[in-house]
């Protein structure tokens, strides 16, 4: 497995595994017709808007092998005063789950934070219903900081979205 940045030539993978990835996780969380019709179409035109136009403190790794993306970090480096880096997106597709890619992936981005970023720390939102990367997240080291409302896409009504903090991201790197 490489890690290396994201190119343009990533983008139609990058937003496939993201789209699969929603589908996985948020069924019954998200809209089903968002799911069904309208996620692959939406995180497509969200990665070449990200890509082509990123934000200047934007950094996206991949992890490939054999030409497949098996999965994607996104973060923004010093995005908040308060709590540092922002984890925005971590995805890893469903064949690779469970093989140490997604710890890889946040361990290189906690690797990027501390080497470009004032700010030691490392965040991310995680969905309350999303069980399954909440327990990832809390293995690695993740403290639940404050509970905060959310409105998924397509829908008209909020969710529990949860705010995760690594104060220090040396205590991810040890992981």
């Amino acid at each position: 497995m490489e890690l290396r940045v994201a190119t343009e030539h990533d983008i139609p993978l990058i937003a496939a595994v993201h789209a699969q990835s929603w589908r996985d996780s948020y069924r019954g969380i998200f809209p089903d017709e968002f799911l069904e019709d309208l996620v692959d179409q939406d995180r497509l035109i969200e990665w070449q808007r990200r890509i082509h136009y990123p934000k200047p403190n934007q950094h996206v790794i991949v992890a490939t092998q054999d030409n497949q993306i098996l999965g994607f970090i996104c973060l923004y480096g010093n995005e908040s005063e308060q709590w540092g880096c922002f984890i925005d997106n971590l995805h890893v597709a469903k064949e690779a789950q469970g093989t140490g890619v997604g710890k890889q992936l946040m361990q290189s981005a906690a690797q990027w934070a501390s080497d470009t970023s004032e700010h030691k720390g490392l965040y991310l939102e995680v969905l309350e219903d999303n069980f399954k990367a909440r327990k990832f997240y809390l293995a690695l080291g993740a403290h639940h900081q404050e509970t905060n409302l959310w409105q998924p896409p397509g829908a008209n009504y909020h969710v529990n979205d949860l705010l995760y903090v690594w104060h220090d991201v040396q205590s991810l790197l040890s992981k």
